[in-house]
């Protein structure tokens, strides 16, 4: 049995203990200077805050780069990769306090693995569907969801050309990114929706905003910094 997808309640972007993410993108800026791109993003990928600083200028005034790194503290970087975020820290390490140079670089989750968190959900609840249907006599639909997992490649080149359109090649590394995030965290609750409608599915939990492991991240990056802040 389904129930009507408006009847679902899977929270959109509030999600209690995590603060977000963060992205880190080393490229040109709108003149061709070297520079460094800083987004923060909600726990579901919204931007709430973009800075764009020269790396000429962080050696003048280092206390502006200072200032906007600290927003990101509590938060997970995220990128493709983990070696491009400790790349980009690398350039600015000497300008950052260590102890925030080290819960940054503790803190750095990929969108393949948020990917495969997802995947591996979606296995999880069609295992569960055909175990309810094997001991029912009622007819049960295969459960269906909204939008099929996209492969790495594909993400990567809808989320760049979704922000051909940036005023600089390091901004629109930045979006990109937060666009892949934004996706990865809709896939799941687009995941969670399908799951949800299926009456005896629910037993497995409540709507979450995000998967568990990627959850507890967010929310470790939390508590680490809380605890080095008492």
């Amino acid at each position: 049995m389904e129930e009507p997808e408006n009847e679902l309640s899977v929270p959109v972007d509030y999600v209690p203990g995590a603060r977000g993410h963060g992205v880190l993108a080393v490229g040109p800026d709108s003149s061709g200077g070297d520079a460094l791109a800083v987004w923060r993003l909600s726990p579901t990928g919204r931007a709430g805050g973009a800075w764009v600083v020269r790396f000429d200028e962080v050696e003048r005034e280092p206390e502006q780069l200072r200032r906007i790194m600290s927003m990101l503290q509590d938060r997970c970087l995220v990128d493709w990769d983990e070696a491009k975020p400790n790349d980009a820290l690398a350039r600015i390490s000497e300008f950052l306090p260590a102890e925030l140079l080290t819960a940054l670089r503790g803190n750095i989750l990929t969108i393949p693995e948020l990917l495969a968190e997802t995947t591996e959900h979606r296995s999880i609840y069609t295992a569960a569907v055909e175990q309810h249907r094997a001991g029912t006599r009622s007819k049960i639909a295969p459960l269906a969801w909204p939008t099929e997992m996209p492969d790495q490649q594909a993400l990567m080149t809808w989320t760049a050309r979704a922000n051909s359109t940036a005023a600089s090649p390091v901004a629109a590394t930045a979006l990109a990114l937060t666009a892949a995030v934004a996706s990865a965290a809709q896939l799941w609750q687009d995941t969670e929706q399908a799951r949800y409608r299926r009456v005896y599915l629910r037993s497995l939990g409540d709507p979450q905003p995000l998967p568990p492991r990627w959850l507890a991240w967010l929310r470790e990056a939390v508590a680490s910094t809380s605890l080095v802040s008492a």
